[in-house]
């Protein structure tokens, strides 16, 4: 079910990592996005992992699955879950069984990045699941997705840049696609005007000694600034 890190997230079993087969379980997908989906190549060459993820879409379906989750998760000591390292929510019950899941586990910091917000129904799921203290929430856009308009004040944005010409329109953190980490590029200007921080793990200059469990950007509670908005983590260097 769960699987203790691996060389993105970290190797210190600090986070926990659900996924499920790419691509099927993606209905708010993009064509920005289905082309470089490293998850897909990862499915392709690696038939271990893609067994797995078909495993973990049989239990997904499951009526009994939360529980699952939920004794899985009281068994270990474990302090931060990645819902979805491959995959997405792929309707709004399945959303639901993970939303049960985030409110029986306050202890348990969960956090995950999501096109399905482009489908109206499991948006409101997962609009839901950006109230709650314990849930991290990152809306992931690109030039074909453009950014939602309405959402919750907790949610964050990541674009996916695909080309250097590729800057959003305002955003939290960029992902580069892989053949632009070759670049050292720690921020990229945004259209708005400021500058949109690159994933320190993509940016070509700290990527090979950073992990998301040593960045924490994505995962740790968002911050209040001294203007009393919330900001987030201050990302180690």
């Amino acid at each position: 079910m769960l699987t203790p890190g691996n060389s993105k997230l970290g190797r210190g079993k600090r986070i926990w990592g659900f996924g499920l087969p790419s691509r099927l379980t993606c209905p708010g997908k993009s064509e920005a996005c289905e082309g470089p989906c490293y998850s897909s190549r990862l499915e392709r060459f690696r038939p271990s992992v893609r067994e797995r993820y078909r495993r973990n879409l049989a239990l997904s379906r499951r009526r009994d699955f939360p529980g699952r989750v939920l004794s899985f998760l009281s068994a270990r000591p474990i302090e931060v879950v990645r819902a979805h390292t491959a995959g997405d929510f792929y309707s709004a019950a399945y959303a639901q069984k993970w939303l049960a899941v985030m409110r029986r586990a306050p202890r348990t910091r969960f956090y995950f990045s999501t096109r399905s917000w482009r489908v109206p129904a499991i948006n409101r799921v997962v609009a839901a699941m950006a109230e709650l203290a314990n849930v991290r929430v990152w809306y992931s856009c690109d030039r074909a997705t453009g950014i939602p308009q309405g959402i919750p004040p907790n949610v964050r944005f990541p674009w996916l840049m695909s080309t250097p010409e590729d800057l959003p329109p305002r955003a939290d953190l960029a992902f580069r696609v892989r053949r632009l980490r070759q670049v050292v590029q720690k921020h990229i200007p945004g259209l708005s005007g400021h500058p949109v921080l690159v994933c320190p793990i993509e940016n070509g200059a700290t990527g090979h000694r950073m992990t998301c469990e040593q960045c924490g950007i994505c995962w740790k509670p968002l911050a209040a600034g001294r203007d009393g908005r919330m900001s987030l983590p201050i990302v180690p260097s």
